[in-house]
């Protein structure tokens, strides 16, 4: 049970969301008219991101101020846009449809949040960086957020997706913890949902009752099921050769090629269900619900033009909605604006390719269509590219290569259902509109796994690395579609009947439905932990565990308004380490936090070292002389000495520090100190970075 706390977020976040869901219904019921729960589930995920929107596009032309009026400014246009959709459209779901989606998408809300509650800390991994992206976007005026890691700069990431949560966490009123850790099970109820919609979708033909329990099967396998080595390495261990000698451990999965046995050659096979258990908001996480909506419109698009000719193809809202997918996609999670794209690609082939078109014609209109959607992408989102310096250099090509046998393990599950979707749209399936679609799906999965395979984006990672990075953003793309596409087919053979339909339909079943063994894995201990511990969505409760002294700093960091003007120095160091924490849990800007992060988002490794070398300096420093100057050069307000700087800087001359202002805050061994330029042989502060 979740203690009073968490519980009282829990419901107000659920309030947030139902809130800006309903608003948005009238908006999705135009997007997907006609009958069914995907208008109501749709509304929730775009309710929330034009919110979002609006918000950060005026703050970023600095009209409002996101801290102040993102919230109310936000909800004015989701009500402005949804009664335009009004005027024509004022359907809404009956009463009873309302209250049965309702408590199913709160359900599975509440089981994505219970599982994060498990261990709720918002430490290693990539939390911090994470944490302290939202806690900047949440203190900001102006888009985009200052760098807490980074003083005097912004932040230079696709970051939107955690101005979306930081958004989300203000209108509920939750602490920025609990925000956080509620994001969690917000994306896994919003993947979860997407991936139902998807699947009622592609069979709408079939039995009711095998739509259904396939779409909620969906559900499960996408955001709890893991890759193939988790159910041969994981339940059939003992009869699967490896090289560690222990017991099979989640992250296993994930760090496999070339990992197991060791190479030169590492890659990381990341998936949903991975991601959801350790609780990083990182880009991919966050963008996973747009992407799988982005995939629904033109999933929707194709079964539509494909079953009827006479349709038009995408309607003006459907390339608005897509052109506004594509730019959040491009903003929170660039990788997947070029996964989708494919996507999109694929849905114009397809389209184009079918019998009877005009080809010349037909090909004319969907060019249109796709600059347009590109268009609209490329204008919505040009505040954000104007400011993003791009991280990855260019493509090169592969010169390792992941062996047969090890993509096979991997994708085990999902091969055979892809091979044959693939094959039948040549063979017997030509005309099976149904087939089609799913089929489309199984060629971006395979494109997407065999991307890294043939080029890789340059980034600072290098050495036998080199694909890390590229394989990661693609292998957790194609990991949903991929077991969406195999549901499909489950769906389409048990639809079609027959023995020989059902036999393979169970044959296909068996490896993927395999797959939620990964849930053991990860979330085996949940039960025991359920009827032993009262749990929480204290994100921070491990600083009161194992650094004490810093809470109190922390919480005046926290408290302070995003008016203030303040700059921090604290002890910088390597990534997953606890350097750069007041700045992360608080967002309060930092001279530098974590080096190799910093490198790889300004590209700049001499600016990192430089700064490392001026935090080193400050904090080994005899002279007054020697801190004034580094004070002045970044424009600080505030120097902690607390348990890290302590730990990192054993000899530090605490007595010079308190020289240079007022204690503010004292605990313990941990002090905060708020600077007075009038303290240096000077009398002033020259020179700041602001």
């Amino acid at each position: 049970m979740l203690d009073a706390a968490s519980l009282e977020s829990v419901v107000r976040m659920w309030l947030a969301i139902l809130v800006t869901g309903l608003l948005a219904v009238p908006i999705t019921s135009r997007l997907f008219p006609g009958p069914g729960a995907t208008p109501y589930f749709t509304g929730k995920i775009l309710g929330w991101l034009i919110c979002t929107y609006t918000a950060w596009l005026l703050s970023s032309f600095k009209l409002i101020s996101f801290e102040r009026y993102g919230v109310i400014v936000g909800l004015v246009a989701l009500v402005t846009i949804s009664a335009l959709c009004s005027l024509r459209n004022k359907s809404m779901p009956a009463l009873p449809e309302i209250q049965r989606w309702e408590t199913i998408f709160f359900l599975v809300y509440l089981a994505g949040v219970t599982l994060r509650s498990a261990n709720p800390d918002i430490r290693n991994l990539e939390k911090f960086m994470d944490f302290g992206f939202i806690n900047a976007a949440l203190r900001a005026d102006y888009m985009p957020p200052l760098d807490p890691w980074w003083a005097g700069q912004s932040i230079n990431y696709y970051y939107f997706g955690h101005v979306a949560a930081a958004w989300l966490t203000k209108l509920s009123g939750v602490p920025a913890d609990h925000g956080y850790n509620l994001m969690v099970g917000v994306l896994f109820s919003f993947t979860a949902i997407t991936a139902y919609c998807i699947i009622r979708e592609g069979l709408r033909s079939a039995k009711p009752a095998v739509s259904m329990a396939l779409a909620v099967s969906a559900a499960g396998l996408v955001t709890l099921g893991g890759n193939f080595h988790s159910v041969l390495y994981g339940p059939f261990r003992a009869f699967s050769p490896t090289t560690l000698n222990r017991e099979f451990r989640y992250p296993d999965s994930t760090r496999y090629v070339g990992f197991d046995p060791s190479t030169g050659d590492k890659a990381f096979t990341e998936m949903p269900a991975y991601g959801f258990t350790v609780g990083d908001l990182h880009a991919h996480l966050l963008n996973l619900p747009t992407g799988l909506f982005i995939l629904l419109v033109l999933f929707r698009i194709v079964g539509r033009r494909l079953a009827d000719r006479s349709s038009a193809g995408a309607t003006p809202g459907e390339i608005l909605a897509l052109g506004f997918l594509f730019a959040v996609s491009a903003m929170t999670n660039s990788w997947d604006a070029v996964s989708y794209g494919i996507l999109m690609g694929l849905a114009g082939l397809f389209l184009w390719l079918q019998p009877g078109e005009v080809k010349a014609k037909s090909l004319t209109l969907l060019l249109f269509r796709g600059i347009a959607v590109i268009a609209i992408a490329c204008l919505l989102a040009s505040p954000f590219l104007a400011n993003f310096k791009p991280i990855a250099s260019h493509l090169k090509l592969a010169k390792t290569h992941t062996p047969i046998w090890q993509l096979a393990i991997i994708y085990g599950h999902v091969a055979a259902p892809c091979l044959i979707l693939l094959t039948g749209l040549f063979l017997w399936a030509r005309d099976d509109i149904a087939w089609k679609s799913a089929a489309m799906l199984a060629v971006l999965a395979v494109l997407l796994v065999a991307f890294p395979e043939v080029v890789y984006v340059e980034d600072i990672y290098g050495g036998e690395y080199v694909r890390a990075n590229t394989m990661f953003k693609f292998s957790f793309a194609s990991q949903p579609v991929a077991m969406l596409a195999s549901v499909l087919l489950i769906g389409l053979l048990l639809n079609k009947g027959g023995v020989k339909g059902c036999a393979l339909a169970a044959v296909l079943a068996i490896p993927l439905f395999a797959t939620l063994s990964y849930a053991w894995a990860t979330h085996g201990g949940i039960g025991k932990t359920l009827a032993s511990n009262v749990l929480t969505l204290d994100g921070l409760g491990y600083i009161d565990r194992d650094r004490a002294a810093d809470r109190p700093l922390l919480d005046w960091l926290t408290a302070q308004d995003g008016s203030q003007r303040i700059v921090l120095i604290e002890a910088s160091g390597d990534s997953y380490t606890d350097a750069g924490r007041l700045s992360a849990m608080s967002g309060v800007p930092t001279v530098l936090g974590w080096q190799n992060h910093e490198w790889l988002w300004r590209g700049d490794y001499d600016a990192m070292i430089a700064r490392a070398e001026d935090v080193t300096s400050f904090y080994s420093s005899t002279t007054l002389a020697n801190a004034c100057r580094i004070l002045a050069k970044y424009g600080i307000t505030h120097i902690a000495i607390g348990t890290v700087e302590r730990e990192k800087f054993a000899t530090l001359n605490e007595s010079l520090f308190q020289r240079l202002g007022n204690v503010i805050v004292q605990t313990g061994p941990s002090i905060l100190i708020r600077f007075d330029p009038s303290t240096c042989p000077m009398g002033k502060s020259t020179g700041r970075m602001d």
